[in-house]
C-alpha cells in the first residue's frame, strides 16, 4: 500500500500493543484502513517526557537489551534465530530477532556481572508485573521474584506494556509507599488498571431485556 508494506504493519502491531488508550483504538483504525485498501495515517508520535531524555533513539533500548541478555556475536546466526522465534510467535518473533541483532557488535563490559541474583539486599525488590503485558511476559516477572532474594511480587491485572504506560492509581499507591519508607504490598496483592479497555458489555436480546421466546412468561 504505497511506502506502507507489511513489515511496518507488523512493526506497527507489536509497538501498538504497547499502550491501551488511545494505542489500541489508534492501532485498529490503521489496520481497518489496510483492510479496506486505504493507506493508513502514521501512528502518532509519544508524548515527550517531563524531563528532557537526550537519548530518545533505539539505543535506549540496545543499551538495556544488549547489555543484560546474552546474545550470539556472530552475525549470521540471526537468521537461524529468526526462523525459531518465527515457529513460536509468527512475524513478531522475526520481529524481536532482528531488533535484537545490533547486541552482535554492541560493546559489552568484559567483567560484567553474570550471578549469582539471589543474594539477600538491605531492602526487598519489589517486583511489578502485568497480567497481559505483550512485550514482558507475566512469566517474566514471577521468575525473576522467585530468583531474587525476598523479593515481593504486584501483579498489575491489565493490559498494554507496564503499569508506568498504563496507569493504575493502585499500582501507584503502592510504589509510593514502597520508596518513601520501604513498605512492602502485601503478599499476592492485585492492582487493576484505572480504565479497562472495553466497557462492560450491556445485555443484547433474550430474557435479560425482556425479549425472545420466554418474553411474558419468566418474572
Amino acid at each position: 500500500m504505497g511506502t506502507w508494506t507489511y513489515g511496518k504493519t507488523v512493526d506497527d502491531v507489536v509497538s501498538g500493543l504497547d499502550i491501551v488508550h488511545p494505542g489500541w483504538t489508534d492501532l485498529a483504525g490503521r489496520l481497518q484502513d489496510l483492510w479496506r485498501g486505504r493507506v493508513p495515517r502514521p501512528p502518532t508520535s509519544l508524548p515527550a517526557p517531563p524531563v528532557p531524555n537526550p537519548y530518545t533513539g533505539v539505543e535506549q533500548a540496545s543499551a538495556i537489551l544488549c547489555s543484560d541478555s546474552p546474545n550470539p556475536r556472530d552475525p549470521g546466526v540471526y537468521h537461524a534465530l529468526e526462523e525459531a522465534s518465527a515457529l513460536r510467535a509468527g512475524d513478531t518473533g522475526r520481529f524481536w530477532t532482528w531488533a535484537a541483532e545490533p547486541c552482535a557488535t554492541w560493546p559489552v563490559a568484559a567483567d560484567r556481572y553474570r550471578g549469582p541474583w539471589n543474594g539477600p539486599t538491605a531492602h526487598p525488590v519489589l517486583v511489578i508485573g502485568t497480567t497481559y503485558d505483550p512485550a514482558t511476559p507475566y512469566s517474566g516477572a514471577q521468575a525473576m521474584a522467585e530468583e531474587l532474594a525476598h523479593a515481593r511480587l504486584l501483579t498489575h491485572h491489565g493490559y498494554g506494556h507496564t503499569a508506568l504506560l498504563n496507569p493504575s492509581s493502585c499500582i501507584k499507591a503502592y510504589e509510593s509507599r514502597y520508596f518513601i519508607d520501604g513498605t512492602l504490598p502485601p503478599a499476592g496483592a492485585v492492582c487493576r488498571p484505572d480504565t479497562p479497555p472495553f466497557s462492560a458489555p450491556g445485555p443484547s436480546g433474550g430474557v435479560a431485556t425482556g425479549g425472545g421466546a420466554m418474553a411474558g412468561l419468566v418474572s
